[in-house]
């Protein structure tokens, strides 16, 4: 009995270990709603964290837009309502230090009754008075995740106003799509400008004539033709930087007043290939009267593979060695103090790779906003920077940067800092993908160390021009003259390949008279000898060559200043000239006994000119050297191979080439 009962559980755990796992369930965010005095209070309810391996502990934080307009990044806002209503709220989770899929916005409709409580909430994103439009976005982009974007204009002057705002977005020194278009979630009225379509601006964007029934303007002015000159500048040099574009009418926005627009773009997959380079998205706002003066906002984010809130940016991540030396690279280090206590000094010590120039870095923007330190050591709040052997120390000293956990702090924008800093490529910088990293001290805490930024070099393609002389190493004077091109990827810090055309060229070459005997004897009749018919034949002439090789080799060069290369070669060898040949046939009278004739008789003579032509095709190998500037300049190269034609022929070839 016992052994019946133990094959049956064992075959039962068999099954259960063979069967496939079950799919992780999709995590979905939610939250709760309390009526609080005369607000509401939001509660988000999170998915369990999934921790990732060795980072620190994972933790998430909060986006709302309460549908009125209005946003908070608290984690658990209070909101009053300025009047009642029926709205819908929108969460947006981001989960940090969490290796799981992130969960989708939670949307819920409510009726909300409006309260008389004063509190603060954030109403807009417009980064100073005197701008009329900004953008903030709610997490750094990511494939295949949702970004929204709270997209803020405003009306600065003393007239109400009608107009458009653009969104434009998936810049196109990409060469392809970033984001794809969602949706917009709009509280005052605006509507899709119908003169923009999928494809792009239609003829007559820049100019109203008239709006669409239901949308009046403000008091006695109509929609007029648009003639801003100053707005049409900058929808065109947008237009020129970005792929797609997006635009929404308003009317009746009245002095001092703030509107915001929510608007939801997906990273695709292609970010993938792009992870720690900087993109940008531009609003545009463009009102109707000409007295109010458009502006324009560009949003700087990173994109990431992680939500990682320290983190390293470079501004390409591809760039072409050719314009590398006329290039500027934008590295931003940005950092969350995530502790329970603020943070008094900030350390961020940052890994420069090889190639680029430490002496020409200058730092370009930092938060928290203070000095750069002066040379005479102070008490007050500053920004040291410092060389070492292998990169940059920045250092913040003295400073408030609250923790996320610290009792007290709500918003987690104030718990966050960066360093944006300008750094130029060295003359001849070697051209290979390169990283950086930053470690990240917060007072004397362990230090925290960024994933790498990387930037690749587009490969392209480098050209050379090239002459030289081939001959077989018996005969050196017999040789020919060549001159051509090459051909390869611009990658000469490895393998590669390099496709030469070359042309060889022998000028006209006489050579010695040739002279042939045709000698018929005679022979002896009845005891009479009989006379010998020779035939005389003297060719005089010249050749010329011309040929055309296609060489094909893979070229490895060690330093700046030597390579080799192994490689085979096509040839076509045509031979052209001209031979005057003079014949003339005699009769010779001989004597028994003697070679010289004691008689002779002139039977005929002619001189015929004759052409030659003659194609042959060969096929040869060989091995390289080359000497000098290898990778771009001149420089000096010999090759040593056999010519495959009734065995193998040895040849070499020495050349220069000026590698462009």
């Amino acid at each position: 009995m016992k052994t019946i009962l133990v094959i049956p559980a064992l075959f039962g755990s068999f099954l259960m270990f063979a069967q496939p796992s079950e799919t992780l369930p999709v995590r979905v965010a939610d939250f709760l709603v309390t009526p609080v005095d005369e607000g509401y209070k939001y509660t988000a309810v999170v998915p369990p964290l999934q921790q990732i391996a060795g980072a620190p502990p994972a933790y998430f934080s909060c986006f709302w837009e309460f549908g009125d307009g209005s946003f908070s990044t608290e984690k658990q806002p209070f909101h009053v309502f300025e009047k009642n209503d029926s709205v819908e709220t929108v969460l947006h989770l981001t989960l940090h230090y969490d290796d799981g899929d992130m969960p989708k916005k939670k949307k819920k409709k409510q009726n909300v009754a409006s309260g008389l409580a004063e509190i603060e909430d954030i109403r807009y994103v417009i980064p100073d008075v005197d701008k009329t439009i900004g953008l903030k976005n709610n997490r750094e982009p990511r494939a295949l995740e949702e970004l929204t974007l709270v997209l803020s204009y405003r009306n600065n002057s003393l007239y109400t106003t009608d107009g458009v705002v653009h969104l434009f977005f998936n810049e196109d020194k990409f060469g392809r799509s970033l984001f794809q278009f969602q949706e917009a979630r709009t509280h005052h009225g605006e509507i899709p400008d119908p003169l923009l379509t999928d494809a792009g601006p239609t003829p007559g964007s820049f100019d109203w004539l008239t709006l669409s029934e239901g949308l009046s303007s403000t008091g006695d002015q109509a929609f007029l033709v648009f003639k801003n000159t100053d707005a049409q500048s900058l929808l065109a040099a947008a237009r020129g930087t970005y792929r797609d574009e997006k635009a929404w009418r308003f009317t009746d926005l009245r002095t001092a007043e703030t509107r915001n627009m929510f608007l939801t773009l997906e990273g695709s997959e292609n970010m993938l290939r792009d992870t720690s380079a900087f993109v940008h998205m531009l609003g545009v706002f463009v009102p109707l009267d000409p007295a109010v003066p458009p502006d324009s906002f560009a949003l700087e984010m990173e994109i990431v593979n992680s939500h990682d809130p320290n983190a390293i940016a470079v501004s390409d991540t591809r760039v072409g060695y050719r314009k590398v030396q006329n290039k500027q690279l934008d590295y931003k280090v940005r950092f969350q103090n995530n502790g329970e206590r603020q943070a008094e000094t900030v350390e961020l010590t940052v890994e420069v790779p090889e190639g680029l120039n430490t002496t020409q870095m200058r730092p370009i923007d930092w938060y928290p906003k203070c000095p750069i330190c002066p040379e005479v050591p102070t008490q007050s709040s500053c920004l040291d920077t410092a060389f070492t052997k292998d990169g940059l120390v920045f250092t913040f000293r003295n400073i408030y940067l609250p923790g996320s956990n610290q009792r007290g702090v709500m918003e987690y924008d104030s718990t966050k800092g960066f360093v944006k800093y300008r750094i130029e490529p060295q003359k001849g910088m070697p051209k290979r993908s390169f990283s950086s990293r930053a470690s990240i001290v917060f007072d004397k805490n362990p230090p925290i160390v960024t994933h790498r930024s990387k930037t690749r070099f587009k490969t392209g393609l480098s050209t050379g021009l090239k002459v030289g002389y081939g001959f077989d190493p018996e005969n050196f004077e017999d040789g020919y003259v060549l001159f051509g091109a090459s051909l390869s990827p611009y990658q000469s810090w490895k393998v590669y390949p390099q496709l030469e055309l070359l042309t060889g060229i022998k000028g006209q070459e006489t050579f010695p008279s040739d002279t042939t005997v045709t000698r018929i004897h005679g022979g002896n009749t009845t005891g009479v000898l009989l006379p010998d018919t020779a035939t005389y034949t003297i060719t005089n002439g010249y050749r010329s060559l011309l040929s055309f090789e296609m060489p094909l080799l893979l070229r490895k060069n060690f330093s700046k200043f030597i390579g080799v290369g192994l490689g085979a070669s096509l040839r076509v060898v045509n031979i052209k000239g001209e031979d005057e040949v003079y014949t003339r046939v005699r009769e010779e009278y001989f004597e028994p006994g003697f070679t010289v004739p004691y008689a002779i008789k002139g039977l005929s003579e002619s001189t015929e000119t004759v052409s030659v032509s003659e194609t042959n095709t060969y096929v040869s190998f060989f091995a390289g050297l080359t000497l000098g500037s290898v990778r771009i300049g001149p420089n000096v190269g010999i090759r040593a191979g056999g010519i495959l034609d009734d065995g193998v022929k040895p040849f070499v070839q020495l050349s220069l080439e000026f590698k462009l």
